[in-house]
């Protein structure tokens, strides 16, 4: 599944992508044991324009956040309000088939489900690359122009949220795309323009499933295509939904959320 989702708090971003990574302390949304998380690492070649790539630095992410160049004063696009979108989280979520073939497989096949999962998300996020537009206002133009590039942090994870203290396996990764793209055309930083990226979501969410799933079929895993995507073929419905138990509370929720609302329009 991919989910996109705004994230409009500069201060939120840095609490979350940053210090939940590289505070001296657990902050309180620190949900993951250090066994539970991956370093996150630069993507995009906006990034390799900022001269950033390999291992995430605090002293780069926070100064993005804040709209500056890393290692500068100097502001990265125009635009700098407190109305200002900071970014986009692109959430990859593995089916929870492939998280239990990896929690429980040997060392081997750990290495290769994390390698055939860490290429689909690349190759997904360089296709969603290529859609990224900026705004054009020179000269009485108003139109969006091409320009493919983005600059993101990629962080994986490897359970849940925790339900009553213990988390369910569950492998995703976050890939926080900063609101910034490089028009070559005008030579310099502009906010992005990612709305058809978010409407055409379901495509992109395709292409994972699909990649993925060629993927660990090479590695000789037999798939079920379900209504949502695909799970790994013999792991049972039952033990699947045995280690659901966020999704079933999330569900569990909704549900209640929505009798609540129709109590309130029938009084």
């Amino acid at each position: 599944m991919l989910r996109i989702t705004v994230t409009r708090s500069a201060s939120g971003a840095k609490k979350y992508y940053s210090g939940l990574y590289y505070s001296e302390g657990k902050s309180t949304q620190d949900y993951y044991s250090d066994k539970d998380q991956a370093m996150g690492t630069w993507g995009g070649k906006a990034a390799i324009n900022l001269g950033l790539e390999g291992d995430i630095k605090k002293e780069d992410f926070g100064p993005l956040c804040d709209n500056l160049i890393p290692g500068s004063d100097q502001k990265l696009t125009p635009r700098n309000n407190s109305e200002r979108r900071v970014g986009y989280d692109f959430t990859f979520n593995a089916s929870k088939s492939v998280s239990l073939a990896y929690t429980f497989g040997s060392e081997n096949d750990k290495k290769q489900l994390l390698q055939a999962f860490h290429e689909s998300v690349t190759e997904t996020m360089t296709e969603i690359e290529t859609g990224v537009q900026a705004r054009v206002r020179t000269k009485g133009q108003n139109e969006n122009r091409d320009t493919g590039n983005i600059v993101y942090g990629e962080f994986t994870h490897f359970t849940s949220r925790p339900v009553d203290n213990v988390p369910d396996p569950h492998l995703h990764t976050h890939c926080f795309v900063f609101n910034s793209t490089y028009d070559n055309t005008e030579k310099k930083w502009k906010a992005g323009e990612f709305g058809q990226i978010k409407k055409d979501a379901p495509y992109y969410e395709a292409v994972f499933h699909a990649t993925l799933a060629n993927k660990l079929q090479s590695l000789g895993y037999s798939i079920d295509k379900t209504e949502k995507g695909f799970e790994i073929a013999g792991i049972k419905r039952d033990t699947i939904e045995k280690f659901s138990r966020r999704t079933e509370e999330i569900e569990q929720l909704a549900v209640e959320k929505i009798s609540l609302i129709r109590k309130i329009n029938l009084d």
